[in-house]
């Protein structure tokens, strides 16, 4: 099953880490979700953040950068139970573009999809430069 999110496709799979109601955004292709989460739009913003950041960052940076930054992340996370993947540098900026994106929405999920970096966790403040000067002009 596919549909439209913001002009981007979206996949529903079942397969290798999505069984797991994993999600992946992979700009120019789509964002690939498990079937249970057609409708949860804060999955989807978020998402949609990380097309946000190709386009901002481009090409490169967000596939050099953006992605393997991210995915470091998240196999830490599923790893280790203390450590928040969203509060990597590449989730809170994904989230803090797409809540801009979207208008500020008063149902932003900020526990969840949080917009700035944690204090308390040392890997979400250290940003590349271009981020910084980009998001913090």
């Amino acid at each position: 099953m596919s549909f439209k999110f913001e002009n981007t496709r979206v996949n529903c799979y079942t397969v290798g880490a999505l069984k797991r109601r994993a999600a992946i955004a992979i700009p120019g292709i789509g964002i690939f979700i498990h079937p249970t989460d057609i409708n949860n739009t804060d999955l989807l913003r978020h998402k949609f953040g990380h097309i946000l950041q190709r386009k901002k960052f481009g090409f490169f940076f967000f596939f050099f950068k953006i992605a393997t930054a991210s995915i470091i992340s998240a196999r830490k996370a599923n790893k280790d139970a203390t450590y928040n993947h969203m509060h990597c540098w590449t989730e809170w900026t994904a989230n803090k573009l797409s809540y801009g994106f979207f208008n500020c929405p008063a149902d932003w999920n900020f526990k969840d999809y949080p917009i700035a970096a944690d204090a308390s966790a040392k890997y979400s403040v250290v940003l590349p430069k271009k981020v910084e000067s980009i998001l913090f002009k």
